[in-house]
């Protein structure tokens, strides 16, 4: 089982400690806290015993630290997370009063450690689906109503430092046209946010898509795809966009280009497809998912928009 002391420790201390981790007296607590109690050194081991012990006497006292408690906050077989909460030598030992609040911090703790987690998982999934959006050779954007870049791939950003782009900082504010696009592809003053586009210099095609496939947001905090067509850019392979944007797998958009070409009850999507009805319907859980939409006609309706891309989304 490895210990890990949430938060980071000054350089020389986090030396000594591990230098020392291994006489720590709180690895004999490890099913103490592995079961979620807080451990404190005095009332597990008795006060008078720690000072003879080397990880208080060679390495906590010449810090001037006189008794620790660790608080669990997630963990499992293998890994503890634990926050360590130090008293300075001469003090009292920890009350009751004290251990009541560690225990009502816990819960606190728990829920941090679960966000940082998230925050990294999602840093991991965005670097991933930013690697494979660059793979596109044609800008790809995400902007506010209002014209505000949120992030694009490569050929996006390269795109918005041409002259006379409409969407650079040196364009605010966009254009009242474009800006009437981003706001309906938001779903302003629609029933549904609506794809559109705008002719540009060079015969370049400005497209703006909803990013989202149905409400819940209002259309101020919505954001809009943009992505430029034309001559000068590579039409990219079929289904691109869909693993691309939404990461779905071969089988997910195989059931998705069927869908868009045959309007049929699933028994029958899953005989012409030869898989089970099971496995049809959980693919389409999983496509609904990952695309943000409800039903199938919200995933006709978004492959549909898609396909204003010249991606041949639906082949």
């Amino acid at each position: 089982m490895t210990i890990d002391y949430a938060g980071a420790l000054i350089p020389d201390l986090e030396a000594g400690f591990i230098a020392m981790q291994e006489v720590d007296p709180a690895r004999a607590a490890v099913p103490l806290l592995a079961a979620g109690k807080i451990y404190v050194d005095h009332d597990f081991h008795g006060a008078s015993s720690l000072q003879r012990m080397p990880f208080y006497r060679d390495f906590l006292a010449p810090l001037g630290i006189g008794h620790y408690a660790l608080l669990p906050v997630a963990g499992d077989t293998e890994y503890l997370p634990v926050m360590s909460i130090q008293r300075e030598a001469g003090r009292r030992t920890f009350t009751p009063r004290e251990l009541q609040l560690m225990q009502a911090v816990q819960p606190h703790l728990r829920n941090a450690l679960s966000l940082r987690q998230q925050l990294r998982h999602q840093r991991a999934e965005s670097l991933i689906l930013k690697s494979t959006l660059d793979s596109l050779s044609f800008p790809l954007l995400a902007c506010s109503p209002q014209g505000r870049v949120v992030t694009g791939n490569t050929a996006g950003q390269r795109w918005l430092r041409t002259p006379g782009c409409p969407l650079s900082d040196n364009a605010i504010p966009v254009p009242a046209t474009l800006r009437r696009l981003l706001e309906q592809a938001c779903g302003r003053d629609t029933a549904e946010p609506t794809s559109g586009s705008l002719m540009l210099a060079d015969d370049d095609i400005l497209v703006t898509l909803p990013l989202c496939a149905h409400g819940g947001v209002h259309w101020h905090d919505a954001l809009a795809l943009v992505a430029i067509q034309g001559p000068r850019w590579r039409k990219p392979p079929p289904g691109t966009l869909l693993r691309a944007m939404f990461g779905l797998t071969p089988a997910e958009i195989r059931l998705v280009h069927h869908l868009m070409r045959h309007d049929e009850p699933l028994p029958a999507v899953a005989e012409q497809l030869r898989l089970s009805l099971n496995t049809v319907r959980t693919q389409l859980r999983a496509i609904f998912q990952k695309t943000h939409t409800r039903r199938q006609s919200d995933l006709i309706r978004l492959v549909g928009q898609l396909a204003l891309l010249r991606s041949d989304a639906c082949p």
